[in-house]
């Protein structure tokens, strides 16, 4: 790594900060009821999910700056691959389920849908360091407590009995027991959320910073 790169907290402390408040802000606008607390957030504006790409922009301006540029020419169409390859296999995974369905076969074949999706995207991510290993080396560290935080809030709103849209599980916003809802929550937080912020802060950060390559850097 270049001498002149900053250190992985360093990089990632004030944008993980601000997601954090992020998250907390999205909670209490449900809360209040200004916000939608529907299954999935339904595109509500306040999230995190776009955050991937203005933090992987900044990480990869940064790293950029500091001398640390992609092992691979045109660095940003694998990612852009990746979320393809993504995209297809959401649209295979979910192919005839039914959103409304909440019998018990409809949620088996949810949650297969959902481990397949997982599964796609991990590997898609773990491809990326291949690409440029310092770049996603900081969105995974940035993602992982972003999506905990995520996980703790579900806890939270579960235990507390609060009607948000982290306890809702599947298109038809099925309500399952404390146990059920963590162990899915922590399935689509951490094998498809975690993962899903590496890819496409990936596309962004390489767009920005990634447009020089030196030999042998990270």
């Amino acid at each position: 790594m270049p001498a002149s790169c900053p250190s992985l907290l360093r990089l990632i402390l004030w944008p993980s900060i601000l997601t954090l408040l992020v998250s907390v802000a999205r909670l209490v606008a449900e809360r209040q009821g200004w916000g939608t607390t529907a299954s999935g957030g339904r595109g509500f504006w306040l999230g995190i999910t776009w955050l991937a790409f203005v933090f992987g922009a900044w990480f990869g301006w940064r790293l950029g700056r500091g001398g640390a540029t992609p092992r691979v020419a045109r660095a940003w169409l694998w990612p852009l691959l990746g979320l393809v390859a993504i995209v297809g296999a959401v649209m295979v995974s979910f192919r005839g389920i039914d959103p409304k369905d909440t019998s018990p076969a409809a949620m088996d074949a949810l949650r297969q849908a959902v481990l397949a999706i997982a599964g796609t995207t991990i590997v898609v991510a773990l491809l990326q360091f291949a690409v440029w290993p310092r770049l996603a080396l900081a969105l995974l560290a940035y993602a992982i407590p972003a999506r905990a935080t995520v996980l703790a809030i579900t806890w939270l709103a579960k235990q507390q009995g609060w009607d948000t849209h982290y306890t809702k599980l599947g298109p038809a916003g099925i309500e399952q027991d404390l146990a059920g809802t963590m162990l899915a929550t922590s399935v689509a937080q951490l094998g498809f959320w975690v993962p899903f912020t590496v890819v496409a802060g990936m596309l962004a950060g390489c767009l920005v910073g990634g447009r020089r390559r030196a030999p042998g850097s990270a």
